[in-house]
């Protein structure tokens, strides 16, 4: 393949993801090229499965004795497996290449077991979703996984001070690999609900949004012109690791009064206890909703909390939206309303004048959908990496040759 063949065959695929099917003779033209060198181009992106053709009947191409044919991007084809380790439960699902959910599981799940105890237990679950589904696993493409913690973006490892403090120095992709014979690919839980909120929530149209994760822990995703933000090495987001109190309670991550230590929905409900004895987060949040004096006013002190940290992120972003996600968002305005009062009271006026703050619009299944979505990147990445690199291994032997 010539650098010209090549520059074609990037142009024609670009041309067709952002302006829709089009004919032969429209490519030829936009490309200044013959049909007859558009007319192989297509042919050899045909044979390997990126493009197809299209038929229309119209009653232009009708009058004319024969239908129009137009090219578009094959349809993608394919299965993809993805896994939430949330903090008190996994959720996993298999998706087609369209994202649409075939079969989906979940079961209880303890951040503290060590990770090759979690890993099986998540092999098991997708096992049986695989199963049961009849898919193929052939047509599987790759497995996405979301952890409460942060992801090295360039190792794809748990950074050290994570929550999930037994599995670091644990290779986790690679284990679930050999497991489950896929490849597997994994992010923070907060970016991939604002990956999820941003390609089908509550985020489609925005420019700039905040994505922040209320539960067990508190995660944050960043979400500018579409795509997640994750910063230099993966950290950008852990709002859950700011320190309110440098005398408070010590944090998983080792160090003391971080907001996650105070706000979880662990934390909230233990700090309800002490007026309303040994009671679950679960119930904190069913009292909350059904107006239990108690519960409000914890959950609203969270909320004005959260609130006051998201005001400043919001004078460094300058978000739209800001979108809240987790199990603390069930508690709905009785969290919403403090939050954004505080918000608008730490920051900048300006910056927060036209900020939304909603709750996410997937719910709590917005990491399980990430979790796919990030999937199908993924793969569609390695896809293009492989093309190129045959592609140049083809280039060099017609050199040699």
């Amino acid at each position: 393949m010539t650098p010209s063949q090549a520059r074609l065959r990037t142009g024609i695929l670009e041309a067709l993801s952002t302006s829709g099917p089009q004919s032969r003779a429209e490519l030829a033209r936009k490309f200044g090229v013959s049909r007859s060198t558009m007319s192989a181009a297509i042919t050899a992106l045909s044979e390997e499965n990126l493009v197809e053709e299209e038929n229309t009947s119209n009653h232009t191409a009708k009058a004319a004795g024969r239908p129009g044919t137009r090219v578009a991007l094959a349809a993608p084809k394919g299965y993809f497996v993805g896994i939430d380790f949330g903090r008190i439960f996994i959720k996993a699902a298999i998706s087609d290449a369209n994202y649409r959910i075939v079969e989906q599981i979940s079961c209880d799940f303890d951040i503290d077991v060590p990770a090759d105890q979690a890993l099986d237990l998540a092999a098991e679950n997708v096992e049986k979703i695989i199963a049961s589904s009849g898919i193929n696993r052939a047509e599987i493409k790759a497995v996405g996984i979301g952890v409460p913690g942060p992801v090295d973006a360039a190792t794809g490892e748990l950074h050290a001070g994570s929550i999930l403090a037994r599995w670091v120095g644990t290779d986790v992709t690679g284990g679930l690999s050999k497991r489950l014979g896929l490849p597997v690919y994994m992010d923070n839980d907060a970016n991939l609900g604002a990956l999820a909120e941003s390609t089908y929530g509550a985020a489609r149209e925005t420019q700039v949004a905040l994505y922040v994760l209320l539960s067990v822990g508190v995660g944050l995703g960043i979400v500018i012109n579409g795509h997640v933000f994750r910063g230099t090495s993966g950290i950008a987001g852990e709002l859950g690791h700011i320190v309110v109190d440098e005398h408070g309670a010590v944090c998983r991550c080792g160090s003391r009064g971080c907001l996650e230590a105070i706000v979880s929905v662990n934390a909230l409900a233990k700090a309800l206890s002490i007026s309303h004895g040994d009671i679950s987060s679960d119930e904190m949040l069913r009292k909350a909703v059904a107006g239990d004096v108690g519960a409000n006013r914890i959950v609203s002190d969270a909320g004005a909390l959260v609130g006051r940290y998201v005001g400043h992120l919001c004078s460094y972003f300058n978000p739209e939206l800001v979108i809240v996600g987790g199990e603390l968002m069930r508690a709905g305005d009785s969290l919403l309303q403090p939050l954004n009062d505080a918000m608008r009271r730490f920051s900048i006026a300006r910056a927060t004048e036209n900020v939304r703050v909603v709750p996410a619009s997937l719910g709590e299944q917005a990491e399980l959908i990430g979790t796919l979505l990030f999937a199908g990147e993924r793969a569609r990445a390695a896809d293009v990496l492989l093309t190129q690199t045959v592609s140049a291994a083809r280039d060099m032997e017609g050199q040699l040759s």
